[in-house]
């Protein structure tokens, strides 16, 4: 994961408003909070209608967590996802967000 990608990620949140300044340095550390929220304003963000529990108090509630999100971006958006660096929740899971991000960036700018 390159520096560029990580700033890009964060560049591309502002542009799609996303309510909290996310800064680089989030990334450094596992921030698994951080990398929960951003993934469920992106699921919202791309179908308001999608179901998915935000409750990630326990490990078992983060491996669901992540299951319903990766498999919400690999149907409806044909998007192959890394479930285990999303779980990481550090800067690898920068560039499997950052797949996400890019569509909905591109969607925003047409």
């Amino acid at each position: 994961m390159s520096y560029r990608e990580c700033r890009n990620f964060a560049e591309m949140l502002r542009a799609l408003n996303y309510p909290r300044l996310v800064s680089i340095e989030n990334f450094r550390k596992p921030n698994f909070e951080l990398v929960a929220d951003i993934l469920y304003w992106l699921a919202q963000r791309y179908d308001p209608n999608t179901e998915i529990s935000d409750n990630i108090n326990e490990e078992h509630n983060r491996v669901e967590f992540i299951k319903s999100i990766t498999t919400l971006f690999t149907i409806k958006a044909r998007l192959k996802i890394n479930p285990k660096k999303l779980y990481q929740a550090d800067v690898s899971a920068v560039q499997e967000m950052l797949k996400i991000t890019t569509v909905l960036y591109k969607v925003k700018a047409i």
